[in-house]
């Protein structure tokens, strides 16, 4: 089976190298707000129209020529992607880009050949650590040091800033072998705020809220901030320290899901999980502020969406039962549906019916695990 998997190594570039990135960012975005104010004016403009934009532009900003030229193409790609996700209710109108936020640009793989010799505008060297990029040149990367080579083909490469470091994903296709299913047990999960995941065989996993942890420190650095005059050197320093915070709580998460994700596929070849519709979630005005805030920090749409390209790779059936299923109402033992339940601060479900008194979210986990199974065998 093919798929593509990105591969992030660590950036060093040297004081022209990182002159360059950031000269790209802001080409990046130049183009990208000057396409967009060009589609609002008429919607009717093509991925290729505006393409052909760029020449003309290139001559009347000469600055544009200084950087890779797939970066600019790719900007313009990005844009018509935002506007496609629009029109089919996927996202909102596409908004014009600030300088400092998200910054990153995307170059494509393009190779040729000449008198029997293959050129290549990205390549990666993992015996020596370095990168070949566009206009870049050789950049030292780290990453990946059990790897001699990288095992697919390059498909295109993104640099990003991220805090106070620099990043490159590459892209590549590559031949996966899927393993053996070593055993068909099947395991229910319910994903919270209380704990981050409870599952059908009694395993919790609590949720160290990690905004908390951080959010002192976020709090008293905005307040720095707001007493910096925008635009100046310390203004810029405290805006790189407010990143790199984040760029730590970012990893945190990301350690912690990683880590959940990976004990449940490793031992489970059926994972039956809720198909939580996170967006609805957070806009419903009956859950408080504060309740909102806890279902944004525990990612519950990134623990989903890693479940099912793990499950894919690793050959497990993924299943998602419906997010209309009421999972916390019914007793697991006898079906028994008890309408207290809707209110969160309940958390031990007394079943009227058969007497059965068990926690919510272990109850919930094993509720999940049988309709995801009738729903398999059917």
């Amino acid at each position: 089976m093919k798929i593509h998997r990105a591969y992030q190594f660590r950036l060093y570039p040297n004081k022209e190298q990182e002159m360059l990135i950031y000269k790209t960012f802001g080409c990046t975005r130049f183009v990208y707000n000057y396409c967009l104010d060009l589609k609002r004016k008429n919607k009717y403009l093509t991925k290729f129209d505006l393409i052909k934009e760029l020449p003309k532009l290139k001559k009347e900003y000469p600055f544009l020529r200084e950087v890779d030229s797939m970066s600019l193409q790719n900007t313009i790609t990005d844009l018509m992607v935002g506007f496609d996700k629009h029109i089919k209710g996927q996202g909102g109108y596409p908004r014009f880009k600030k300088k400092g936020v998200k910054e990153s640009f995307r170059t494509s793989y393009i190779t040729s050949s000449y008198k029997k010799r293959v050129y290549e505008n990205i390549k990666v060297d993992l015996k020596r650590r370095v990168i070949d990029l566009p206009k870049l040149k050789e950049v030292k990367i780290r990453g990946y040091r059990a790897l001699n080579k990288l095992p697919g083909r390059i498909l295109n490469a993104t640099v990003k800033e991220v805090g106070t470091r620099f990043y490159v994903s590459v892209c590549l296709e590559e031949e996966l072998e899927l393993p053996e299913r070593v055993n068909n047990q099947a395991i229910g999960i319910d994903i919270g705020v209380k704990n981050l995941v409870v599952t059908s065989n009694k395993e919790y996993y609590g949720n160290p809220k990690y905004l908390a942890k951080y959010e002192r420190k976020i709090k008293h650095l905005q307040q720095e901030l707001s007493r910096k005059i925008k635009g100046s050197k310390n203004y810029i320093k405290c805006k790189k320290k407010i990143a790199e915070v984040y760029r730590k709580l970012q990893n945190a998460r990301k350690k912690m899901v990683e880590a959940i994700v990976s004990k449940i596929t490793k031992h489970h070849d059926i994972i039956i999980a809720e198909n939580l519709q996170v967006k609805k979630m957070l806009e419903n005005k009956n859950n408080h502020k504060n309740l909102r805030k806890e279902i944004s920090n525990a990612t519950f749409s990134e623990i989903i969406r890693i479940l099912k390209y793990k499950s894919l790779w690793l050959n497990k059936v993924f299943i998602q039962v419906s997010p209309y299923y009421p999972s916390s109402q019914i007793c697991s033992k006898c079906g028994n549906r008890n309408e207290e339940m809707k209110d969160i601060r309940v958390r031990e479900l007394k079943c009227s019916k058969c007497g059965l008194e068990i926690e919510r979210d272990y109850n919930a986990s094993i509720n999940i695990l049988n309709e995801g199974l009738r729903c398999y065998n059917n």
